[in-house]
């Protein structure tokens, strides 16, 4: 367990550590003005933008699973 300098449990540090053996990012580049209108769009919807792709990579898996 990561602990600091006086020897208590370091939140933060195991956090970083968990999410870089845990977790991965998905990156990718559009024109300034279809993301712009992709951030209005989950305003309005009242949905993150996370849940809104999470959602399309979870199809995406479940399509493929299926096939």
């Amino acid at each position: 367990m990561p602990k600091t300098s006086n020897g208590d449990f370091n939140q933060k540090e195991y956090n970083a550590k968990w999410r870089a053996e845990n977790m991965m990012r998905v990156s990718a580049t559009y024109k300034n003005e279809f993301v712009l209108a992709f951030r209005e769009a989950c305003q309005k919807l009242g949905v993150t933008q996370a849940d809104v792709i999470r959602n399309a990579m979870q199809e995406t898996i479940y399509k493929a699973e299926n096939k």
